[in-house]
């Protein structure tokens, strides 16, 4: 009987390696600073976020610009949910403030749906859209309305437990009540790329270009980041850097945030 049970036990030490793993999570694939994804939050489920960061401007005698956001997400149905965020920043904060030696408080709201169109299937990418309405503010000006739609695009490149992406964001942002000389339609654009280097542990890679809100040059900044997930349930810790190209854009930026799920969104 005794010989028996411990050949049972080698053999399910021997199996062990080789049985499927059940409850095991994804492999952890964030968006890379700056991307909006096309996957939206499942229904019945929820994230939340808190950010903090840092940029510093290449000229100017108030170069540091520091911000903080909240962000949050939530399923409504099979392929469409609600995203919002509240940004705040101090510094030299938009919009436009009457001293560029002064530091003001500035902000964005920000209330959106994201509506994934067509799944990812063979060579056929993921596609979306995302669209919002923001409110911008600050100590010297009256808020500042605009719209927002973006179209999203993803696809897989490799498959497997390290997985590769490639990220797509192109956009356009109308201001409602534009002042005189300011440029009430603006594009954006975003491509990223995100590596699954673990279960639990991924990077992210971008570029953003932004059309400024007046006369000056594009804003272009190259970031990459590090995503890592503590849990199921996370929190995913996020850190990361960029810097900016051309005389309109930061000199560098640094951010790091939080993220944790709830329901449905737990993988």
């Amino acid at each position: 009987m005794r010989r028996n049970l411990r050949h049972a036990l080698l053999m399910l030490l021997i199996a062990l390696p080789i049985l499927p793993a059940h409850g095991e999570t994804e492999a952890l694939m964030e968006d890379p600073f700056g991307i909006i994804g096309v996957a939206p939050t499942p229904v019945g489920g929820q994230t939340l976020s808190l950010g903090l960061g840092y940029s510093r401007a290449r000229e100017g005698a108030n170069r540091n610009l520091y911000g903080g956001a909240l962000e949050g997400e939530a399923g409504l149905v099979r392929g469409l949910d609600l995203r919002f965020a509240q940004a705040a920043e101090y510094g030299p904060a938009a919009p436009y403030p009457a001293d560029d030696a002064k530091r003001v408080w500035g902000g964005l709201s920000q209330l959106g749906l994201r509506w994934q169109v067509l799944e990812e299937d063979g060579w056929r990418p993921a596609m979306g859209v995302f669209g919002a309405l923001r409110t911008a503010y600050g100590e010297t000006s009256g808020p500042s309305q605009s719209g927002q739609v973006v179209g999203l695009l993803s696809k897989t490149l490799i498959e497997g437990p390290r997985p590769l992406a490639l990220s797509f964001n192109a956009g356009w942002s109308e201001l409602f009540n534009a002042a005189p000389g300011e440029r009430a339609g603006r594009y954006e654009f975003a491509a990223g790329l995100t590596q699954s280097v673990g279960q639990d542990t991924s990077l992210g890679f971008s570029y953003l270009r932004n059309q400024q809100d007046r006369g000056e040059q594009d804003q272009n900044i190259i970031a990459a980041g590090i995503w890592h997930r503590l849990g199921r349930a996370g929190p995913i810790m996020a850190a990361g850097a960029g810097a900016g190209i051309g005389d309109d854009s930061p000199r560098f930026l640094v951010f790091a945030s939080l993220k944790w799920l709830f329901g449905a969104a737990v993988p």
